[in-house]
């Protein structure tokens, strides 16, 4: 339970009077009177509305972050606790009477109001809440929980939220402590990824090539993660150093393509579909056909023809006439593949 006046006087403590604010700058009612819409609607249009408005409203009073936790702690509706993170995410970060009711959240043993917490601390940056951010971080993780009962789920959830946080908080310090926690629930390899995909993408040939499938699927995780184009451009040489390497997992070796491809420049571009035609085996060139098709460059048109004829698997075909529709228009697409047939995006 929470402890009610603790969290009251938290609350009493933070009232400012405001305004709702609005991303598009329109007028809406504040959070908590749209919850109010919210619950009760009658009229399934209404309560879309309301919900629609409310991840567009930022929380600004003590009344908000209310609404917002209310909704979120009693209602385990996907949707509905989407749309209220997506308003939390939009607190003012200048709103320091607001920290203590986060710290207040953080500190309750209920799982959704450590991960309530946890997304409003981090947005506001409240040093009180880090250490307890990070004691939950540090708990062991298991993760069979991410199938299990819901309670688990979302303990997992406030673990891996508060990875999240530290990792973005805090910098390379939170490393070593991702790198353990990976090591038992492989799902972290995604913040590796995503936070620290230098340091990470050396790891990888080693972790996919482990017998313990934890160790494949944290590296699988970790090459999904959608990475800054900066980032991506840093690792290039390396990247296409495992694209060669026949050796390696195939699905590790066609993430990293993804990366590639969209990345390369035209003239990179043309590398790629050398490789290509120089390719060994039929799944190599598979893999160098995903990095030059997701390029979206116009050296890449050849190719896409190629395949679109005379692709060896449906999928590459298919694939390859939708690029070049993409690319093209249908029009252009059904001259260069000298046919009729319809092309649909």
């Amino acid at each position: 339970m929470i402890a009610l006046l603790t969290l009251c006087a938290a609350l009493a403590s933070a009232q400012s009077p405001s305004s709702a604010v609005s991303t598009q700058g329109g007028a809406v009612p504040s959070v908590a009177e749209l919850k109010e819409r919210l619950l009760s609607a009658t009229d399934d249009a209404v309560r879309a509305k309301a919900l629609d408005d409310m991840r567009r409203t930022a929380p600004i009073t003590a009344q908000d972050v209310g609404a917002l936790y209310d909704l979120f702690s009693r209602f385990p509706n996907p949707e509905l606790r989407k749309a209220v993170m997506e308003s939390l995410a939009l607190i003012p970060r200048d709103s320091p009477q607001l920290e203590p009711i986060f710290v207040t959240y953080i500190r309750q043993p209920e799982p959704a109001s450590q991960l309530f917490g946890i997304n409003g601390a981090y947005r506001l940056r409240a040093r009180q809440a880090l250490p307890l951010i990070r004691k939950i971080a540090e708990q062991k993780l298991d993760a069979n929980s991410t199938t299990g009962m819901l309670r688990d789920r979302l303990a997992w959830n406030a673990q891996y939220e508060a990875l999240s946080a530290l990792a973005q908080w805090e910098g390379e310090k939170a490393l070593p402590l991702l790198r353990k926690q990976a090591d038992q629930s492989p799902q972290v390899g995604y913040l590796l990824g995503l936070f620290f995909w230098r340091e990470t993408l050396p790891d990888l040939p080693k972790w996919v090539r482990n017998p313990d499938p934890t160790s494949q699927q944290k590296a699988l995780e970790a090459a999904s993660a959608k990475i800054d184009p900066a980032e991506a451009r840093l690792t290039y040489a390396p990247m296409l150093a495992m694209l060669r390497d026949a050796t390696l997992d195939t699905e590790l070796r066609h993430k990293l393509a993804l990366k590639v491809g969209l990345i390369s420049t035209d003239d990179e571009v043309d590398a790629l579909i050398k490789e290509h035609d120089a390719a060994p085996d039929e799944t190599s060139r598979e893999v160098w056909a995903t990095a030059v098709f997701v390029s979206r460059s116009p050296h890449a048109v050849p190719l896409l023809v190629r395949y679109a004829k005379e692709g060896p698997k449906q999928s590459f075909r298919d694939g390859a006439r939708a690029e070049l529709v993409e690319l093209l228009g249908e029009a252009k697409t059904e001259d260069l593949l000298g046919d009729k047939k319809d092309v649909k995006k």
